[in-house]
């Protein structure tokens, strides 16, 4: 039986680094490893492609990689030829906008996407973007909360609404969010932080050190347990607020602020060499820190080490000049040392940048008093107490 002869002509198939899966890959590799020019070339060729199907997928990498006018010139052809895909390239367009800083056009763009899918709350939060881009935060809020409509547990939104309160003040409002937050996912971590943030900002120190210890439980950092530790300390339990300041030296030595502020705890409950060994610590991290040398100081002097708080008040004054709480806290160690002359300098320095500063007349006047100008103490005083 005679068997059929094998063609002599190959059949010419498609290369496979000619093909759009090959291409669409490599160029996703480039992407991936910093040759991001390589990949942008890539995908303007497969753009350039013949092809009726329109290429989503292509555009979002464009406009991920930063390449907003190649990604505009594909779509702007597009517009006139993909009738029922046209809210998703004006949403595109708006985004290309966008990233060129065109943003009177982005907002023009994804309004017509809107009309048609005001149900998508993506094109919602592009809307919102673009409102803060024009600095109009209050529409970019009715933008959000349209947002909202459409995606109800979009946590990120509420989380979006909520900075934008707080960084208007709107605290309370701002409150209301990141609840929303902690319920729709009330295991980040951020979301607790913010709301304990808030809590603080109204004063709600129980609310804020539970919403702290919430942000700890599901995102342990040492700042998250020293602003633990700094609500409980505000909210007078004082044994907590220790217990965290240590915790979180424990894991960041060096944490400045929780050395500063166990340092003022110490301070308040009359242990000053403790006090003092924070301070050092902290001292060796920012030397030219002005308020950290005010509370060495202040410590030193409740040492009865009132020559050496002198010289750290001093060092303070010269990196801030003329600051008041600093300038009246040398006028008391003066005054302690009987250094009558320069405290009358330094006390009337004071009063010249706050003349309604009562602790400074009060202090004049007990100067004057201790050198005999008894008419000049008591006016002083009378000062001191409003009366003049």
């Amino acid at each position: 039986m005679n068997l059929p002869l094998a063609s002599n002509v190959k059949q010419k198939r498609p290369s496979l680094k000619s093909s759009y899966l090959w291409n669409s890959l490599l160029a996703k590799w480039h992407h991936r490893f910093g040759k991001t020019d390589e990949a942008i070339l890539i995908w303007v060729d497969l753009l350039n492609r013949d092809s009726s199907k329109f290429r989503f997928k292509v555009v979002k990498c464009l406009i991920e990689a930063q390449a907003f006018q190649e990604a505009r010139d594909y779509l702007e052809i597009q517009e006139s030829k993909q009738h029922d895909q046209l809210p998703e390239i004006n949403y595109l367009l708006a985004r290309c906008y966008v990233g060129q800083a065109l943003i009177p056009q982005a907002k023009k763009k994804i309004e017509q996407a809107i009309q048609v899918r005001p149900q998508n709350s993506i094109y919602w939060d592009l809307l919102a973007d673009c409102f803060l881009e024009l600095g109009d935060w209050r529409e970019a809020i009715k933008a959000l909360d349209n947002s909202l409509r459409a995606a109800p547990k979009h946590a990120e939104t509420n989380y979006r609404l909520g900075i934008i309160y707080a960084f208007h003040d709107q605290d309370l409002e701002a409150l209301r969010c990141f609840q929303g937050c902690c319920q729709l996912e009330p295991h980040e971590s951020l979301y607790w932080e913010m709301k304990a943030e808030m809590h603080l900002r109204l004063e709600q120190l129980t609310d804020a050190c539970n919403s702290f210890k919430n942000a700890l439980r599901y995102g342990g950092t040492p700042d998250l347990a020293a602003r633990l530790a700094y609500c409980y300390i505000q909210d007078n339990q004082i044994k907590k607020g220790i217990k965290y300041y240590k915790l979180t030296l424990k894991y960041e030595s060096d944490h400045y602020d929780s050395l500063s502020n166990l340092a003022a705890v110490y301070q308040n409950l009359g242990r000053s060499q403790d006090a003092i060994n924070l301070l050092e610590r902290a001292k060796k991290i920012y030397p030219k820190d002005p308020i950290l040398l005010n509370n060495y100081a202040f410590t030193l002097v409740h040492q009865g080490r009132t020559r050496k708080a002198a010289e750290y008040y001093r060092e303070a004054l010269e990196l801030t000049p003329n600051h008041p709480l600093i300038l009246y806290n040398l006028c008391v160690c003066l005054t302690r040392k009987g250094n009558w002359q320069e405290g009358i300098v330094l006390l009337n320095l004071l009063i010249e940048i706050d003349p309604n500063h009562s602790a400074g007349w009060a202090l004049l006047g007990n100067i004057y008093d201790q050198i005999d100008q008894f008419d000049t103490a008591i006016d002083c005083f009378n000062r001191a107490l409003k009366l003049a």
